[in-house]
Formats: C-alpha cells, sequence, structure tokens
C-alpha cells in the first residue's frame, strides 16, 4: 500500500504537540484503520525522540545559559511572568505585570519551544504586526511586542477578565434577543479585522469573551494566533497551521479549511465559522458533534463538513428530548415551544446562510450578517432565504452521482411502464366516460320529455308546481350522479316554469343564473409545502390569497396569487406558526394574517413586506376583524383577550379586553363603534373600540363559543358553539331570539348577505340555513359524509358554499337545500370554501396542500 508522505509528515507535526499519553488517541483518530500510514508517523516520531538525546535545541538561537521554558516569576524583558493562563498552536499564553512605564496586569504571549523554526518565527512576526493594526473596542488590543532571550517572539495584549460567551449567555439567563445584541458585536469586530485584511481562522466560544464594564458585558474577540494577512502568499507554514486548526476545533471549520488547503480560505471562512458560533448560542449545540467528529477518523470527518447538511436550529432544538429542550429553554427564559418559534423563520434562515457548503451563497462581510440579524430583532424583512428546490437536487446530484445515474434508469423504465399503464387506463377511462354520458343524455330526454308531459297534463295549479319542483330535484340529482351536463337544458327550463308565476323577470334571470353554475372548472391548482387552512379573496375579485397551517414545513406561510394568471403577487408572508385565519382590507391593500405564533400582522397585499410591527398576544391569535371601513382591526386570542389596532400604524387602540378563558370570535358593528366578542367562559361582550371599556356582558347558556358575526343591518347577533347550538341574538335588547340546534358541534354561523338567512356548518356531517327573524329552518340540512367546517353563501344570498372533512366541497341552492353542483374533490379534508364578491369564482382549500379556483359559468 502507497503512503502519502506529505500526509503522514503533517500527523507528524501535528502529533509533536500532543503529550506521549495523549498520542495514541490523536493516532487512531486521525489514522483511522491505515495501519501503513500510522506506522510510518509513528517512526518519524521515534526517529525525533532519539534525534532530541542529541541536538535538544537550535544552538544557533539558544544559549547554553538560556533557559529552556518560561516559569512563573521569569522576567521577559520589563514584564514578570505571574502564571500561564492558556496554550494555543505555537504559543504559551502568560499572566505578566508590567512595571514601566505603567504598573499594569497584561496577557504575554510567546512562541513554544519547538516551535521557533524560521518559518513559524516569520509568520509570528506577521501576526504581531497585523494585531498592532487593529484598533476596536471588541478585540483585545496587542500593547507591545518583543523577543525573548532565546530569540522566540512575543507579544503583549490587554488581559481579558472573562468568560466564554457561550458560559455567560447560559450562566447569566440570557434571552435569544440579548444572545442576538451580543453576537452583533462580535460580527462587528470580524468586520473591523477584515477591513485591516485579517481573517481570524479560528472564532469559537473559548476565543471571544466576554467582559463587564460598568455592569454592561462586553464581548471581546482574542487570540488571532492563527490569522493571516490576506495578501500574504501561502507557505508551508499557513498549511501547516490550516492543518493544525483542523485537528484542534473541527466542529467550527468551513468545508473549504477541511480541504486542508489554505489558498481556498478567505474572509467568507469566518462567516461560516460565526454561523457556528450563532448556532451554538440559539441551541447550546454545534452543528455537527465535536466529539462525534472526531471519533469518525480525519478523512470521514473531512467528508462530514463538506458535504453533509446539518439540521436547522429550530429542528435541533425540536429533536431534543424533553428535559434537555426545558433546560436550554430556560437558560433563555422561554417556553420550550415559544424557544422553538423564536427560531422558526428569519433565524433559521440566517444561520443556515452562513452554514452553506459553497461560499458564494454566504453572507458576504460581517457586517451583512449583523444587518441582517438587526433586520430581524426590528422586525423587518431579512435578505436570507431557503435555498431554493433546485439547488437542493443539485447538490444532492453532485453527492450522489453514481447513486443518482442508477436511479435514474430504473425510474425511466418505471415512468415508461407507468405511461403505456395509465395510456391503456386513460383510453379505457374515456370509453366508459362516453358510455355514461350518451346514457345520461338519454335519460335526460326520457326524464324531459315525461315531465314535460305530466305537467301539461296535470290538472291544478298545486300539483303542477309540486311536479315542478319534483323534476327539477331530479334533475339535480341526475346531475350530479352521472356528472353528465345534458339534463342542464331541461333543469333550466323546469325552474324557469317553477319560478315563472312566483317572481318576477329580474328574479328569474337571476335564478337562471344560479343554475348555470352547475358547471364548475376547475382553472387553477395552488400548491403548497404545508396543509392549507384557510382563504380570501380581494374586495375587486382579482386576487385571492392562502394560508398554511405548519405541517412539515418550518413555518405559516400567507401567500397572494393573481386570480387570472395563476401567478403569485409579492413574496410569502411568513409567520413562526400556523396561520389561522386571514382577510383583505375593505380597499383591498392590505392582508392582517393570524397565527399560532401569537401575532397577527399586516401585509402589503401587493408586495407581502410588512407595513406595521406584529401585533403581539402571549398566545395563538384564532381570529380577526376589519372594521367596514379598514381604518381598525380587532384580534382574538387564546392569552385570554381580544385588541383593538389601528390598521393603518398597527399601534394598539384600547388596552387588552380581559376574557376569563380563550376569546373565540370578534366582529365589529356596521358603524365601527362597538364590537362584540365570545370566549369559552361563555359570554358574549359589547366593548367600546375607541375606549377598550365593556358596555355590555350578556351570559350565554353554552361555553367553547367558536364564533360571533354582527348582522348587516346591526340589529342582531349570531354565535357559534361548540356545544351544539348556534343562537342568534337582539343586539339592541340584547336577548336571545332563537336557538338553532345541530346534533354535534356547530363549527360556523354566518348571515346572508342581507341579513335576512343564516347558514350553520356542523360536525354533524351537516349545514343548515335558518331564517334570522324567527329561527325556523328554511330548508332540510345539505348533507355530507363527514364534519362540515365552513359554509357561507354566495354574494347574492342564492347559493351556498359547504367544505368538508369528507374532501369535498358543494354548492346548494339557499332556498331548497338542492345541489346546484357536482362535488368539488380534493385529496384531503376541504378546511374552506369562499365565492368570489363579483361571484364568478370559488375558492377550496384543503389539507392536501393545494388551494384550487373553480370558475363558475355565470348566465342570464
Amino acid at each position: 500500500m502507497s503512503v502519502d508522505h506529505d500526509k503522514a509528515e503533517a500527523l507528524f507535526d501535528a502529533a509533536l504537540k500532543f503529550k506521549l499519553e495523549e498520542r495514541e488517541v490523536f493516532l487512531a483518530s486521525a489514522c483511522g484503520g491505515d495501519a501503513t500510514l500510522r506506522r510510518q508517523v509513528e517512526e518519524l516520531l521515534e526517529a525525533a525522540g532519539d534525534a532530541e538525546a542529541f541536538l535538544p535545541t537550535d544552538p544557533r538561537t539558544i544559549s547554553a545559559q538560556s533557559p529552556l521554558t518560561e516559569k512563573p516569576d521569569d522576567r521577559i524583558g520589563r514584564y514578570k511572568l505571574l502564571q500561564q493562563i492558556g496554550e494555543g498552536g505555537c504559543g504559551v499564553v502568560y499572566m505578566a505585570e508590567q512595571e514601566e512605564p505603567v504598573r499594569r496586569r497584561v496577557a504575554l504571549k510567546v512562541i513554544k519551544l519547538g516551535m521557533d523554526t524560521k518559518q513559524v518565527i516569520g509568520r509570528f512576526e506577521v501576526e504581531r504586526q497585523a494585531l498592532a493594526l487593529m484598533d476596536h473596542p471588541n478585540i483585545a488590543k496587542v500593547l507591545d511586542a518583543g523577543a525573548t532571550e532565546t530569540g522566540r517572539p512575543y507579544f503583549v495584549m490587554e488581559l481579558v477578565r472573562g468568560v466564554r460567551i457561550t458560559d455567560y449567555c447560559d450562566q447569566n439567563s440570557l434571552s435569544t434577543r440579548e444572545r442576538l445584541d451580543l453576537f452583533i458585536q462580535v460580527c462587528h469586530a470580524i468586520q473591523h479585522a477584515h477591513q485591516k485584511g485579517i481573517i481570524h481562522r479560528d472564532i469559537k466560544p473559548s476565543n471571544i469573551l466576554v467582559t463587564l464594564h460598568d455592569e454592561v458585558p462586553v464581548p471581546k474577540v482574542i487570540d488571532f494566533g492563527i490569522a493571516k494577512a490576506t495578501e500574504q502568499r501561502l507557505t508551508d507554514k499557513t498549511l501547516f497551521t490550516a492543518f493544525e486548526q483542523f485537528v484542534g476545533t473541527p466542529a467550527y471549520m468551513s468545508p473549504e479549511q477541511a480541504e486542508l488547503n489554505g489558498l481556498n480560505i478567505d474572509t467568507r471562512s469566518d462567516i461560516y465559522a460565526l454561523g457556528v458560533l450563532l448556532y451554538e448560542l440559539l441551541t447550546s449545540k454545534t452543528p455537527f458533534d465535536a466529539k462525534a467528529l472526531m471519533a469518525a477518523g480525519l478523512d470521514e470527518m473531512r467528508r462530514i463538513i463538506r458535504e453533509q447538511e446539518p439540521a436547522r436550529p429550530s429542528t435541533r432544538l425540536g429533536t431534543m428530548g424533553g428535559g434537555e429542550l426545558t433546560t436550554r429553554a430556560k437558560h433563555r427564559r422561554a417556553e420550550p415551544p415559544k424557544l422553538i418559534y423564536l427560531l422558526r423563520g428569519d433565524l433559521d434562515w440566517i444561520v443556515m446562510k452562513c452554514l452553506e457548503k459553497d461560499r458564494a451563497r454566504r453572507y458576504e462581510t460581517a457586517n451583512g450578517l449583523a444587518q441582517d440579524i438587526e433586520r430581524h430583532l426590528k422586525h423587518e424583512p431579512v435578505t436570507a432565504c431557503p435555498p431554493a428546490t433546485l439547488y437542493r437536487v443539485q447538490k444532492f446530484v453532485r453527492r450522489n452521482k453514481l447513486m443518482v445515474t442508477a436511479g435514474s434508469a430504473v425510474v425511466a423504465v418505471l415512468v415508461l411502464g407507468v405511461l403505456v399503464s395509465t395510456w391503456q387506463a386513460v383510453r379505457a377511462t374515456r370509453a366508459e366516460r362516453e358510455q355514461r354520458r350518451l346514457r345520461g343524455v338519454a335519460e335526460a330526454a326520457q326524464a324531459n320529455e315525461v315531465g314535460q308531459r305530466r305537467i301539461a297534463e296535470t290538472k291544478t295549479e298545486e300539483s303542477r308546481q309540486g311536479l315542478v319542483q319534483l323534476n327539477v330535484a331530479s334533475g339535480a340529482r341526475l346531475l350530479n350522479e352521472s356528472q353528465s351536463f345534458a339534463a342542464l337544458p331541461w333543469l333550466v327550463e323546469a325552474l324557469r316554469l317553477e319560478q315563472g308565476r312566483a317572481e318576477g323577470e329580474d328574479a328569474q334571470r337571476r335564478r337562471l343564473g344560479m343554475v348555470l353554475q352547475q358547471c364548475p372548472k376547475l382553472s387553477q391548482i395552488w400548491f403548497h409545502e404545508a396543509p392549507v387552512s384557510c382563504a380570501a379573496f380581494s374586495p375587486d375579485s382579482r386576487r385571492a390569497a392562502t394560508g398554511t397551517a405548519i405541517g412539515n414545513a418550518a413555518s405559516g406561510q400567507a401567500q397572494v396569487w393573481d386570480v387570472e394568471t395563476g401567478q403569485p403577487v409579492g413574496r410569502p408572508m411568513v409567520h413562526g406558526g400556523g396561520i389561522n385565519q386571514l382577510r383583505f382590507s375593505p380597499d383591498g391593500r392590505r392582508i392582517a394574517t393570524a397565527s399560532v405564533d401569537g401575532t397577527a400582522r399586516l401585509w402589503d397585499a401587493k408586495s407581502g413586506e410588512p407595513v406595521t410591527p406584529p401585533l403581539s398576544h402571549s398566545n395563538s391569535v384564532d381570529a380577526l376583524a376589519f372594521s367596514r371601513d379598514g381604518t381598525l382591526l380587532a384580534t382574538a386570542s387564546r392569552d385570554h383577550a381580544a385588541r383593538v389596532w389601528d390598521a393603518q400604524s398597527g399601534r394598539a387602540v384600547t388596552g387588552p379586553l380581559t376574557h376569563l378563558f380563550t376569546v373565540g370570535g370578534v366582529d365589529f358593528s356596521p358603524d365601527g363603534t362597538r364590537l362584540v366578542t365570545v370566549s369559552g367562559d361563555g359570554r358574549l361582550c359589547v366593548w367600546d373600540t375607541a375606549l377598550g371599556t365593556s358596555l355590555h356582558t350578556i351570559p350565554h347558556s353554552s361555553h367553547q363559543l367558536a364564533g360571533v358575526q354582527w348582522s348587516p343591518d346591526g340589529s342582531k347577533w349570531v354565535t357559534a358553539s361548540m356545544e351544539m347550538t348556534a343562537k342568534l341574538w337582539d343586539a339592541k335588547q340584547r336577548n336571545e331570539l332563537a336557538t338553532l340546534p345541530h346534533d354535534a358541534g356547530v363549527n360556523r354561523a354566518a348571515f346572508s348577505p342581507d341579513g335576512r338567512l343564516v347558514v350553520t356548518a356542523s360536525a354533524d356531517k351537516t349545514a343548515r340555513v335558518w331564517d334570522a327573524q324567527t329561527g325556523t329552518p328554511r330548508t332540510p340540512p345539505v348533507q355530507h359524509d363527514s364534519e362540515v367546517y365552513h359554509a357561507e353563501f354566495s354574494p347574492d344570498g342564492l347559493a351556498l358554499v359547504t367544505a368538508s372533512g369528507d374532501h369535498t366541497a358543494r354548492v346548494w341552492d339557499a332556498k331548497t337545500g338542492q345541489p346546484l353542483t357536482p362535488s368539488l374533490p380534493h385529496q384531503g379534508e376541504v378546511k374552506q370554501a369562499a365565492f368570489s364578491p363579483n361571484g364568478h369564482q370559488l375558492l377550496t382549500v384543503s389539507v392536501d396542500g393545494t388551494g384550487r379556483l373553480w370558475e363558475l359559468a355565470v348566465g342570464g
């Protein structure tokens, strides 16, 4: 087996720095299973031991009378050594006392014995000159420099009395924000060094000490002992130093440093190390465990650093055991779930941008990193963002070329087989569909002929209208079951007969238009990386917005879409948790989102940029509502409070409107002067929106109130309860008007646009339409096969749409309860459905990760 002699010599040089009892552990790790390499290194060590017996020192640099080592009470120039306080790769650090021209204690660093070669001394001289150039409050100052009697250079620097930055943060239980404030100062110090042409190349907690100045913590960067002026040419010594650094601190090493090629190292290597430090400050862990790296062996260690992607900080916290996570959260004065939410989004992205394998994708400067953290702290958009899917795929392919090539061949064969099978299946399905269509046409024609004959032969008007109703229901059922629209002309004619005597021409035309909505066309599918939980249309119907629960994604996101083109509008609007509800402002310029992360946010509807600071609660925000004029926004939270905010500035208009339990819903009166809230404490409360004072408290017979809505004319409220009822209330007399019963919890209750009807959606698998004056049913229950999560009326009030856990949405006639469309299918539970304000589109969203836009063929 051939031996890499350069590698053997490098290992030999590194092994010299270990004590005899430590060398075995180092060689076992560094050589791995390469017995030949280890044997050659051991031979070199043995030869070096023999040589030392004859030539312990270089007679040209050390006189016979000079001591070989320094010890306490020795003097070096005008400095008296007090004690050894540290030891680096090529130098020993002592606490020393300076006696003139001023008396003070300093840190004195001198080259170690055995390291005083011409190359080392030359590089050490560069180090002294470089450090002397730097003057920054967060970098330990260089005070003096010189040479010992043996000719070994030394320099004197400010004595920093402090503790490692990570230890200081944990010992003092600094919050995440306080840790970020310290880290920003470190970034500024490293930026100063970079501007002087110096790369630190060994940024780690032990080289960043925190000391107190007037009780204010100040981080100090120390030990630029392996720094190198960027314009200096690479030498054998700098290569050796890079290897030595690799042995000492692999957990903080950039991928280019792991190549053992000093030519690849620039200021972005320090950016990588800063990312590792930030990762540790946030999680108390490094991206790659240092012990595991050392145990992996040299080659595997280098491969991991160069190729393996670390987990995001929030993911790392999420995988910790309960006790460990609780300890980490306690050190940061936060609850465990809240700590994870704090890291999700901006901080995850910032850290992972620092840790990019491709240095061109990292921050270009330490100041750029610091500025992005400051943007996060100010709740402004950060420049960091997750890598695109294409980039991640390219990285995977480069790492696994052979596996990808073989896999691609297998996949190609499988795809070809699937395509052939699919083609055959499509042919069979088309044939079956055509047969079903022809059968539907025949059935519709027969039903049309029989129905018209029976209607013509009917003797009385009452019987005639009854047959018309029966035929309309039969035609709708045929339309739904056969998916054939051949029955549509007959159904329109039957409906015309039904309506012709009871309503005028305008009403008839509206009814015919609703019937023509029986042909919804799927025009857009918007895909998301998480379950979609909510949706809304802009007031002009030109845009739609969807919001996601957190699912497997890193955060909850809302996205605005162009209804005509299907393209996203602006950037995603990101929360640290799932989005519970979103709404467009009445003028369509802003979007409000409510999130599990304990905030509501206001965004520009075109750009997706935040326009105000977060509207903060201390627990999940579950509901929100704009006032009719768009000047106010109300939020409801599980922190037992509702709040009213200025929708332009994000300023709180009132203090918290406190309840005894979770606030389930909020809504403004039409004039915006009052706010109604419902809570799990079983109360319905009315508040003055300007003063934040309670006007009325009305006891509710059931708890677990899930929502409330004010009628369009301001005369009534409707409430939904998880205890199997909805209720109608007189808003002026503040008394109950009617109970609207279900057989299970009611998820939603809403008024029709004219306020004459109410629709309720329930876990009993039904939605029901009620008279808003009397509380009596207006239609039979509309039935699904699973829980109905949402129901709402069309803009003209003639139809209603329901969203269900049976993976479908349905459109129904609001006056008869008959289906107006076939089922609109999804691959998962449908959480919400919404009509566009112009009535031309329908948007449905599902836990299958899609939002689906349906075109409704409106006729007249």
